[in-house]
C-alpha cells in the first residue's frame, strides 16, 4: 500500500537499517556509545505519551486511515468489576507513586517503588505533579473543563490562535469525545455535597461571584455511589489517584479507545523513552526500555519512524528535546525550547477555623468555583477542593488559578547530568496574592484563617505547562523548525498558563486545532 506522506520524510530509510542513523546516537553522559540495539522499523508515526495530546493524536490519525504506535512509560489502568484498579487517597499504596518510596498528594505514606499513577518531578522552588500510565494526566485530573476568558487568553496565546475559533470549533470538538456538564440538582442537593454548598454560601456572604463547573463526569455513576450501589469515591472526595468506578471521563477510555478500536493504533505500555534523535537518512530514532511494574528492564528497543509526535507532557516532552539539543543531535532547535514554563498561576492553601461544621468527607470532584474577575490584584479562580479528610476539620482546601509574573525553564545541567526545572517564586507572587485576597475576604465575611497546604504537595503544581511554546519554540501548529515530521502536541505548547482555568480543555482543544492543519497539509495530501 502506498503511504502518501512517507516520501516527504525519506521513505528509503525505513526499508533497512541505516548505519549513518545509528552513529553517534548515545545517551547524554555516556563516554562511548552503548551497544547497538536492533532497530524496530515503523512505516507510520510514533507517538510518545498517551495523555490528552497523545490520545487525541492517535485518534485523529486513525480517523485519517493512518496507523500509529504509542509508547507509554506507565501501565494500563483498566477499570474492572472488582473496582480495585486504583488505590485510595485514604489508604494509599505503591499504586499512588511513580517509582518513589513516598506518596505525593496529601499526607505522605511510605510505599514500595512501583509504576504508580503519579510522578513528582522535583524542581528548584517547585515540584510538578504528573500523571503516569495509559491515559496520562487524564487519569488523575479532577475532570474540570474550564475555558479562560477571552481577554486573558488573547494576552498570552499567539495571535494566530483565534479565540473565536476555539469557542466555535475546537472546544466543542473536544466535548464531542469528552462531554462535560454541570452537577445535576439532585446530586448537588445531596448531603454529600454540603461542603460545596457551604463554600458557595460563604462566597455569597462575601459578595464574590461563583459558578458551577463543567465536569467530564458520568453523573449516573455518581448517583450509583449515592445510592450505595457502588463504593463511594467521588462523593467522599477520594478521586485524585484515579476513580475505580469509571465515573471520570478519561482520554484512554475515549479518544485512545476509539483509536485502538480501528486496529490502526498499537499502544505499548511500560515503554520508557530514553532519548530521541533525527536519523540523517530521514525520520527519527527513539531509544526506549520496556520495564515491568517494578522497574525491572525487560528489553531495550531502538525505534525508527518517519514521523514523531511528542505528547509526553510539559516536563517530559520538553526534557527529551532539551537533552537531544545538549547531545548535539538537534542543534537547530529554537532557543525557546526549554523556556516559558509555568505553574498556571496555581496556588493551593487551606482555610481553617471556619467556625462551622464541615463534613468529614466532602463530595467531589470540584463542582463549584469562585470566579473573581474583579479581584483588586488579578483575576483568579478558586475551587472548592473537595477532599476526604475523614473528620470534621472545620476546613476547606482552596486550589486556585490566576496569572503569572514570569516563567521558569527546563535546562540541561552538564555538572549534574540532568535536565533541571527552575522556578523563581516571584513568578507566582501575583497569583498567591490574588488567591489569598479572596481567602481573606471570605474569612472577614464569615470566619477562618489561611494556612499553607501541608504534606509533599506543598510548593507543587498540578498544572505544569509550557517549555515548547506554541508560536515561539514551534510554528503556529506545533511543528519544530528544521525537523520535518517532528511535532509537539501536549501541554508543553501552552504559554506557561491557561489563565484562571484548569488546562485540560484548552490543551485538548489546541491539539485538535493543530491536527486539523497538520493532517491535510503534512500527512494525507
Amino acid at each position: 500500500m502506498r503511504i502518501p506522506w512517507l516520501h516527504r520524510f525519506g521513505r528509503r530509510s525505513f526499508l533497512g537499517t541505516s548505519a549513518a542513523g545509528l552513529a553517534g546516537f548515545a545517551l547524554i553522559g555516556c563516554e562511548e556509545s552503548p551497544p547497538v540495539t536492533p532497530v524496530t522499523e515503523l512505516d507510520h508515526p510514533l507517538i510518545i505519551g498517551s495523555g490528552f495530546g497523545g490520545s487525541i493524536t492517535a485518534h485523529r490519525l486513525a480517523q485519517a486511515g493512518i496507523a500509529s504506535t504509542v509508547l507509554e512509560r506507565g501501565r494500563r489502568w483498566v477499570i474492572t468489576p472488582e473496582r480495585d484498579t486504583f488505590c485510595s487517597l485514604r489508604e494509599p499504596d505503591e499504586r499512588a507513586a511513580w517509582f518513589d518510596t513516598q506518596t505525593h498528594i496529601g499526607i505522605s505514606s511510605r510505599v514500595r517503588r512501583y509504576a504508580g499513577v503519579v510522578e513528582q518531578f522535583a524542581g528548584d522552588n517547585i515540584d510538578a505533579i504528573i500523571g503516569a500510565g495509559v491515559g496520562g494526566g487524564s487519569l488523575v485530573y479532577a475532570g474540570m473543563m474550564v475555558q479562560p476568558p477571552r481577554d486573558l487568553f488573547e494576552s498570552v496565546f499567539p495571535s494566530q490562535v483565534s479565540y473565536d475559533d476555539m469557542l466555535s470549533t475546537w472546544y466543542p470538538r473536544v466535548s464531542e469525545m469528552m462531554p462535560s456538564s454541570h452537577v445535576p440538582d439532585d446530586i448537588f442537593m445531596n448531603d454529600a455535597y454540603a461542603a460545596t454548598r457551604l463554600f458557595l454560601q460563604q462566597a455569597e456572604t462575601a459578595g464574590i461571584n461563583t459558578e458551577l463547573n463543567f465536569l467530564a463526569v458520568d453523573w449516573d455513576i455518581i448517583r450509583m455511589e449515592l445510592a450505595g450501589e457502588v463504593p463511594p469515591e467521588n462523593t467522599v472526595g477520594d478521586y485524585v489517584y484515579g476513580v475505580n468506578n469509571g465515573a471520570k471521563v478519561q482520554a484512554d477510555r475515549t479518544y485512545l479507545a476509539a483509536a485502538e478500536a480501528t486496529g490502526l493504533c498499537t499502544v505499548r505500555p511500560l515503554h520508557q523513552v530514553l532519548a530521541i534523535a533525527p536519523d540523517p537518512a530521514g525520520g527519527y530514532l527513539v531509544d526506549a526500555e520496556e520495564i515491568d511494574e517494578w522497574g525491572v528492564v525487560l528489553a531495550s528497543y531502538r525505534f525508527r519512524a518517519p514521523v514523531l509526535f511528542l505528547c509526553a507532557g510539559s516536563i517530559h516532552s520538553t526534557r527529551l528535546l532539551v537533552e537531544a539539543r545538549a547531545r548535539g543531535d538537534m542543534p537547530m532547535l529554537s532557543s525557546e525550547v526549554g523556556e516559558g514554563w509555568g505553574n498556571n498561576g496555581q496556588h493551593i492553601y487551606m482555610r481553617n477555623d471556619l467556625g462551622v461544621s464541615v463534613p468529614a468527607f466532602q463530595g467531589g470532584p470540584p463542582t463549584a468555583v469562585i470566579r473573581d474577575w474583579d479581584n483588586p490584584i488579578a483575576p483568579v479562580t478558586i475551587e472548592h477542593g473537595a477532599a476526604a479528610f475523614g473528620y470534621d476539620c472545620g476546613c476547606m482546601i482552596c486550589p486556585s488559578s490566576s496569572v503569572i509574573d514570569g516563567t521558569g525553564s527546563l535546562r540541561w545541567n552538564a555538572e549534574t547530568g540532568a535536565t533541571e526545572l527552575t522556578w523563581d517564586p516571584a513568578n507566582g507572587a501575583t497569583a498567591v496574592a490574588a488567591a489569598e485576597d479572596v481567602g481573606m475576604r471570605l474569612n472577614a465575611a464569615t470566619a477562618g484563617t489561611i494556612a499553607p497546604l501541608i504534606g509533599r504537595t506543598r510548593n507543587s503544581t498540578f498544572h505544569p505547562l509550557g517549555g515548547v511554546g506554541l508560536g515561539r519554540a514551534t510554528d503556529g501548529f506545533g511543528r519544530l523548525d528544521g525537523y520535518p515530521g517532528l511535532y509537539v502536541q501536549d501541554g508543553s505548547l501552552m504559554p506557561g498558563i491557561t489563565p484562571t482555568a484548569n488546562p485540560a480543555w484548552t490543551i485538548s482543544a489546541i491539539v485538535e486545532r493543530n491536527l486539523a492543519t497538520i493532517l491535510p497539509e503534512d500527512l494525507t495530501s
